[in-house]
């Protein structure tokens, strides 16, 4: 038995229970997950992993609630059948009690969950889930900031490996920015590890407070549950003024990923698929980013990439809204403090996968100005082994005119996932001009070797028989 459990489990989601059974090879594993939705593919950085050559890298996703559950094929090679009818790509259907579905030889049905015992902690209490943030507790935590005093020396006294903020016990101090500092911390009544961010007040931030879009954005965060976003657990205030309590995370950025050298072209396509989930998620919400980057990207140790900092930095770390943003992945609108939406998302997205693919950004820039700003600009996404329809694909998205980019993050994940089942299609994708030359000197020097080869045999033979 496999189990994938959502930190907030329990919060009005029921379990899934897939089994698969391969008729090919008798054999029949059953998977519980309790986050939804539940991936399914080949590659190992979906949820429900099936690692045959007739399912697709990316196949297929279920969502479920507690009163229905849908599948969505996502264009596969062989396509998924339901109760005997083909599955038309990209259509979310209903999956009935009952239901059984077919994946080549796979044999995949949905039984009702068996009846589970409570967890319980060490000392036998159950462990209840921890609440969703109530409606407007982001917008107390954002007046509280604007009405605290900047108090530098008191604010470090109380924060240090060993105080206790509420239930939380510091454990040890894992960063440190202009927006406060991350604590390792210990929630001593659920007994987990959380990261506590103590957010710096400071009446600066009175900026923000007087946007209303913003604090509606901010509530909109705070109810983002998503297994490709940091869970917000918790936020309020205490003697060292406002705080947050997030999902403490193991592994690295991808900014220090990609600091190591190249990430060959399938991973980064996975890791870009994973943001692009992301960013679909949190754009069905109303939420736009804002500051997409590498440093913003973490690559758990599991594999799986979670999107930090969704508007939640930006929002409570005060200063001016017009400024988010980090040089490298910003689109122009932003340079030119315009009008933001989830095409500025994608244009960042976009430029992290060049980034990922080709080893460079793909505009010039520096702390002031960005080549994109220039009249014809285009982007740089040529690489040896970058294929053509990838940089198709890339400059659309990093085009400087936002109407030429894929509208959101649901349409940018479309983009992805079609291109990623046409490259796990043996020679369905063309390789670059650069890489068409190399095929085609190699070929030809097949032929003038071979040419040689037959030159000499012939002398040889000659100079035998004559």
């Amino acid at each position: 038995m496999a189990t994938a459990r959502s930190p907030r489990a329990g919060e009005g989601v029921p379990e899934l229970v897939v089994r698969v059974e391969d008729t090919d090879g008798q054999s029949t594993v059953e998977y519980t997950f309790t986050q939804s939705p539940v991936r399914i593919g080949r590659s190992a950085r979906n949820d429900l992993s099936l690692p045959h050559r007739f399912v697709s890298a990316s196949h297929a996703v279920v969502e479920f609630t507690r009163h229905e559950r849908r599948y969505t094929d996502l264009g596969s090679t062989n396509g998924s059948v339901l109760d005997g009818a083909q599955l038309i790509p990209r259509v979310a259907v209903p999956l009935e009690p009952g239901a059984v579905l077919s994946i080549g030889s796979l044999r995949v049905t949905f039984p009702s969950p068996a009846a589970r015992a409570p967890t319980c902690g060490a000392a036998g209490d159950v462990e209840a889930p921890p609440a969703p943030i109530r409606p407007g507790g982001i917008t107390a935590v954002m007046q509280q900031i604007a009405r605290a005093p900047t108090l530098e020396q008191e604010w470090q006294d109380v924060l240090f490996p060993g105080s206790v903020i509420g239930r939380f016990e510091l454990v040890r101090e894992i960063g440190r920015g202009s927006f406060g500092v991350v604590f390792e911390a210990e929630d001593r009544q659920l007994r987990r590890r959380v990261a506590f961010k103590a957010v710096r007040p400071g009446r600066n931030s009175q900026v923000q407070l007087r946007q209303e879009q913003m604090q509606k954005e901010a509530e909109a965060i705070a109810q983002l549950a998503h297994p490709n976003i940091v869970t917000l657990y918790d936020a309020g205030t205490c003697q060292s003024g406002p705080y947050l309590v997030l999902e403490l995370l193991r592994g690295e950025t991808l900014y220090e990923t990609m600091r190591r050298g190249r990430v060959e072209l399938a991973r980064a396509l996975e890791i870009a698929i994973e943001i692009a989930w992301a960013l679909e998620h949190a754009h069905g919400a109303g939420v736009v980013h804002r500051d997409l980057k590498p440093a913003n990207v973490f690559v758990c140790a599991s594999g799986t990439v979670k999107v930090l900092d969704f508007g939640i930095a930006s929002v409570l770390g005060g200063g001016d809204v017009r400024a988010v943003g980090t040089p490298a992945y910003m689109a122009p609108e932003q340079w030119r403090m315009g009008a933001q939406d989830p095409r500025t998302d994608v244009f960042a997205a976009g430029a992290i996968l060049c980034e990922l693919v080709t080893g460079r950004l793909p505009y010039r820039v520096t702390r002031d100005t960005s080549a994109v700003l220039e009249p014809g600009a285009r982007p740089r996404v040529e690489g040896p082994d970058v294929p053509e329809e990838l940089q198709v694909l890339l400059r659309g998205a990093l085009s400087p005119r936002p109407a030429d980019r894929p509208r959101d993050g649901a349409a940018w994940l479309a983009a992805l996932l079609a291109l990623q089942e046409r490259l796990d299609r043996p020679g369905r994708v063309e390789p670059s001009r650069a890489g068409k030359i190399r095929r085609w000197v190699g070929e030809w020097r097949l032929v003038i070797a071979a040419a040689g080869v037959t030159a000499a045999v012939g002398g040889l033979l000659y100079q035998l028989f004559r």
